[in-house]
Parts: structure tokens; sequence; C-alpha cells
């Protein structure tokens, strides 16, 4: 109101009505620039980590440009009937729609052998967590990463913790810098699907948060941008909080 240079004198004849006034028109300002900042970044905001661009945005993974990075389990099965994948589930989606199950079945076999992982009884392999398989397919055309995110026990239930989970995108994120030859990478949020986590359940921004503070301590560097795709609605999320997280790190 100074700069506008409007008197309370005109409106008011007490000082308290002043100080009220002045109280009043700070609390709406402030309401209205955060109302403001979060519709700005209500469905994206961008970020960098370590010089990676890294953008958080809503959407179908399937249909975002760039090599799609889709969670499994540490066998990559193939069995999808809603007992050890479901069919509701990315990995799931993958195999029924967007892949060819020979296809999958050579390079999970291939992949196997080049890291000298014996096949199991079942015509399994089990991988380290965070291993990722590149994927080609010829039915739609992507390139897709396929991660061992999780462990199966005998109930065919996918489980891990919170240590667990970032030891696994720790060593997701190297095995993405191995093998991304420079192209866009798009994950959805980890673990908000069917692993259930043993120390108790986690925040969708717990998650996130997670993922993009794993990219920092990783030490990667892509030349390349990261797309962390989130689907549903994003009220769970104040996309505007992580916007600054890293700007201490990107100052090194």
């Amino acid at each position: 109101m100074s700069i506008l240079g409007v008197s309370l004198d005109e409106w008011t004849n007490s000082i308290w009505r002043s100080i009220g006034c002045v109280l009043a028109g700070a609390i709406i300002i402030f309401v209205l620039t955060y109302i403001l900042i979060g519709r700005i970044f209500k469905d994206e905001v961008r970020l960098t980590i370590r010089r990676t661009p890294v953008s958080i945005s809503v959407g179908d993974i399937f249909e975002t440009s760039g090599w799609k990075v889709i969670g499994c389990d540490n066998h990559f099965d193939l069995r999808v009937d809603d007992v050890i994948i479901s069919k509701k589930s990315l990995h799931g989606q993958l195999v029924l729609n967007h892949a060819s199950i020979d296809e999958l079945t050579a390079v999970i076999k291939s992949e196997a052998e080049k890291l000298e992982i014996p096949c199991d009884e079942q015509g399994l392999y089990t991988f380290p967590l965070g291993t990722i398989v590149p994927y080609e397919s010829s039915v739609d055309g992507e390139k897709y990463l396929l991660l061992a995110m999780t462990e199966l026990n005998n109930r065919h239930e996918a489980h891990t913790n919170m240590a667990q989970y970032e030891q696994m995108l720790m060593r997701m994120w190297r095995e993405v810098d191995r093998v991304y030859a420079m192209n866009d990478i798009v994950l959805p949020l980890l673990g908000t699907g069917i692993p259930r986590f043993d120390d108790g359940p986690k925040e969708k921004s717990s998650l996130l948060r997670c993922m993009l503070c794993t990219l920092n301590s990783s030490g990667v560097s892509l030349k390349a941008k990261v797309k962390i795709v989130l689907y549903g609605d994003t009220k769970n999320y104040k996309l505007f909080e992580y916007k600054d997280m890293f700007n201490e790190t990107n100052r090194r």
C-alpha cells in the first residue's frame, strides 16, 4: 500500500485497525503467491541434478518419448497371470501389449549368460537388484530398460525395504549411465505399485525424493534428460518444493 501511495488514514482512525489491515493484506498476498506457485508447478517441474536435466511431470510412461525404465522382479518373470505378475502393473502391460515373449526370453537369457548367472530348475535367472536389461521391442519400436527392482518370496509377493530400495536405486543409476547411449531416460515413480515395504508403507513423496537423492549421491551425470513420469492425480505432490532441492550441489 505504501508503494501504491495509499494511506491507511483514509480508511481507519485507529492504530489497531491499521495493523489489522496490514496483517490481512500480508496474509492475502502470501496465500495468493502460494496458490500461484502451486499452479505454475502443478503438472511439471524442471530441475538440474549434477548437470543432469530432470523433469517431473504427469503422464503415461508408454506415451512419453525416451528409453523407458520398467520395474520388474529380479527374475524378469514373464508369467502375467495376476498371481506372479499383475496385468495392471507396468511390467504386465509391457509383456502383454508392448513386447514379444520370444524376444524378451532371448535378451534375458543373453544378459544372464554375460553376467554368468545360472538358470534354476524353473528356468529362471536371479539377477542382482538394480540390474538393467536393455530391450528393443519389435512390437512398438520402443527401447525399454528392464529393471530388477524387487525380490519375490515363495508366495510370489514382491518385497523390499527402504535400505534395499536405496541400494537398488544407486545401482540402477550406474546401470543407466552404462547403457543410455545419450538418449533421454523415462522412469515411473518406482515403488508405488506391487512392492511391499517390510519396514512400513512409504509416501509417494518420500519415494520421489529418494529417487532424486540417489541420483544426486550416485555421482552419475547424464548428457540427456531424465523424465520422471507420475501417473494420476498430483495432489499428493508439491512439485515446486523439488525445484531448488539441489542448488547447492549444482553450484559446485
